[in-house]
């Protein structure tokens, strides 16, 4: 999902008509629910709408979580994404305290401590499946960054 002006209208032929939206942010909703598949989430927001969510959307309805920041393949421009999640109550099995040591261990990776980021990142129940994309990140560097590291996770298919 992401926030942003799009153009709508109908293309084609008197036979064929079709209503479709153009614009920047429906190509960077399409990349995001593309990267879902990369990330194993569910759902990816955007940072406008990541924001919205947290501030309009009360913790019982829906919660947030920062999955990383990535440079989207064929793009310039970082992009911190992060992941719509039912409330607690809904789904327990992820609850705060581990969505908050996530988040700790994306600091600490965004920072370049990628120890205590893996030690974070076991905090999180091994089945929480995104929690692997920060680890094998991390463990295909052999758990030191790059020397060039600037915490942007560069995807390689869209």
């Amino acid at each position: 999902m992401a926030t942003g002006i799009a153009v709508a209208g109908k293309i084609g032929t008197v036979d064929q008509v079709k209503v479709t939206v153009f614009g920047p942010v429906v190509n960077l909703a399409s990349r995001l629910e593309g990267m879902t598949k990369v990330v194993r989430a569910s759902i990816l927001l955007d940072e406008t709408t990541a924001a919205a969510v947290r501030r309009e959307v009360p913790a019982d309805v829906a919660r947030v979580r920062r999955v990383a920041v990535v440079r989207p393949y064929g793009l310039e421009n970082p992009l911190e994404i992060s992941e719509l999640l039912p409330p607690q109550a809904d789904y327990p099995q992820l609850t705060d305290e581990h969505l908050r040591a996530y988040e700790a261990a994306l600091d600490a990776f965004l920072a370049r401590r990628w120890t205590e980021a893996l030690r974070l990142l076991h905090r999180v129940p091994s089945d929480d499946v995104v929690t692997d994309f920060l680890t094998a990140t991390i463990a295909r560097h052999n758990r030191v960054p790059p020397p060039d590291f600037d915490g942007v996770i560069p995807l390689q298919t869209k």
